[in-house]
């Protein structure tokens, strides 16, 4: 059994979370008697502004009375767009990566990153899992897709500088993920292990470069992949786990930030080695802090682990006093007790919300791209009798889970979607679809309709959703057609026959409502198309 102090040093290499919405007896114990010394947040630990801020207080609370030496750091995945943990009408809504691509802009970025910063800072929270420096540069990969801003390598890492900048100026540290890059892969390693079988050389041309170009820039802190890259790592392990790949950012680059783990209790590494194993095998690996979300018995039990190890001389304890100084020197920078537990007022928040919805709705109106345009077709009028046809609830969305079957990414609104375009065209009959396509009478209503507005989530993941979209378009014949693809833009990009098709990154009303503004004569368009075409 493990000393007291042992198992409270080798907690605070751990960042562990944990399930409900207050303070539970499990959190309490792993910060009180094991020194965790991180919270991971997500959508499910969230109800509204109150309790979130109740909550992380009391986080802080139990590691003051426990004796911490410094603050917990309290991370959260707040990427925007389509991993958005703390959402409307919390917080306004902010663009994500991709979205902010499309618009080409740096200081859009920049500015996204301080709203999110700033509204973080106001809860509490005091690390954030972002910038994505993965490049998108396989179309099909389920995991990435609009979380990257493109598909080219220079692209990725100006805009993930910008973002970090933007986090650190209002005092969130940032977290570049997921090195060495999870872009080219069509695995989610959520559910399994992803292979890019590329040689160094290959990922130097491409993966490589944002994490390099953020390691010069002295980014903050690192976190790695659960994917095998059996040309980059001969041990055969994932980069997580793999001394090789970690070497890379450790020995290579000089890297002396803190590298943390994603989580892993993924199947990426829990369905073959083991979450608590994997814990021991990542720090021998070198990485300095852990990651484990969701099971007490699970992130207890890890902590002993790596105790056992130190004891038995299979990790040393040089190793571990190496990972807590750097861990003890980021919370020196972004951390103090004195801020730790302090509250801000609740018009604090208004006005960030109020300053945050406003730089969103410029970032939305100048990022929705028209990808192809029928001469003559836009502007919509109010009395053009409208079919809006679109799936049904079970669409993909990727991994990025937040507890059991409970998804943390944005879920499918074709409610909100609808409404939106009503307000605009009185005359709109909503049309809803599943695996098992449309009704006689649905055909009838998109064959008799003015113009018909397609709108698909990863069509091109889905194949019910691509073949709908081609019967309707080959019903519908020269009769107008608008698509618009609310997050890849990959849906029907190849496909000429739809000759109106709209971008607009990420399945938020506020996306989806620039593009309705775009359809009705509001905006103009004004994105540019961020990967291959």
């Amino acid at each position: 059994m493990p000393s007291a102090e042992q198992r409270k040093k080798i907690g605070q290499l751990f960042a562990v979370g944990f399930h409900g919405r207050e303070i539970n007896k499990e959190i309490t114990t792993l910060i009180r008697d094991y020194g965790v010394g991180a919270i991971v947040l997500f959508k499910r630990n969230v109800l509204d502004a109150a309790q979130l801020q109740t909550l992380c207080l009391g986080l802080q609370k139990i590691a003051s009375d426990a004796g911490h030496s410094q603050p917990l750091f309290i991370g959260i995945d707040q990427e925007n767009g389509l991993v958005t943990r703390i959402s409307p009408p919390i917080a306004s809504q902010q663009p994500g990566p991709m979205t902010l691509g499309a618009t080409g802009s740096l200081d859009y970025a920049y500015e996204v990153a301080k709203a999110t910063g700033g509204m973080l800072q106001h809860f509490g929270i005091n690390m954030n899992y972002a910038p994505v420096g993965d490049i998108n540069s396989e179309p099909l990969n389920p995991v990435i897709g609009v979380r990257s801003p493109s598909d080219q390598a220079e692209t990725v890492s100006k805009f993930a500088a910008a973002c970090a900048r933007g986090l650190r100026e209002l005092n969130v540290a940032p977290c570049i993920k997921h090195f060495p890059g999870h872009g080219d892969t069509a695995v989610d390693s959520h559910y399994g292990l992803p292979v890019i079988d590329k040689s160094r050389a290959d990922m130097e041309k491409l993966e490589l470069i944002p994490f390099r170009d953020a390691v010069a820039n002295n980014i903050e802190m690192v976190m790695t992949a659960h994917i095998s890259l059996p040309q980059l790592s001969k041990d055969g392990l994932p980069a997580t786990l793999s001394s090789e790949t970690i070497g890379i950012l450790r020995n290579e680059w000089k890297y002396d930030g803190v590298i943390m783990t994603d989580c892993l209790e993924m199947d990426g590494i829990r369905a073959e080695f083991g979450s608590v194993k994997g814990a021991l095998m990542a720090f021998q690996a070198g990485v300095d802090n852990v990651m484990i979300c969701h099971t007490f018995d699970v992130q207890s039990a890890a902590i002993d682990h790596v105790c056992d190890a130190i004891a038995a001389g299979t990790l040393s304890q040089e190793r571990i006093d190496a990972s807590l100084e750097r861990l003890r020197k980021l919370k020196e920078r972004y951390t103090s007790w004195p801020r730790a537990l302090r509250t801000e007022p609740p018009e604090t928040l208004a006005a960030l919300n109020k300053s945050g919805e406003k730089l969103a709705s410029q970032v939305y109106a100048d990022a929705v791209t028209l990808i192809r345009a029928e001469e003559g077709l836009l502007p919509l009028k109010p009395t053009t009798k409208i079919a809006f046809v679109s799936p049904g609830p079970d669409v993909p969305i990727g991994g990025a889970v937040d507890s059991g079957t409970l998804p943390t990414r944005v879920p499918w609104i074709a409610d909100t979607f609808e409404e939106r375009i009503r307000k605009r065209a009185s005359q709109t009959t909503d049309i809803r679809f599943t695996s098992s396509t449309l009704t006689d009478e649905q055909w009838k209503q998109v064959e008799e309709a003015d113009v018909v507005i397609l709108a698909t989530r990863n069509a091109r993941e889905s194949k019910y959703q691509k073949e709908l979209g081609l019967e309707v378009a080959r019903r519908r014949g020269s009769s107008p057609l608008v698509s618009v693809a609310t997050c890849a833009p990959y849906d029907f990009l190849d496909d000429a026959q739809i000759r109106t098709y709209i971008a607009v990154y990420e399945p938020t009303v506020e996306a989806f409502s620039a593009a309705v503004d775009l359809l009705f004569g509001d905006a103009q368009p004004k994105g540019k198309l961020p990967v291959a075409h």
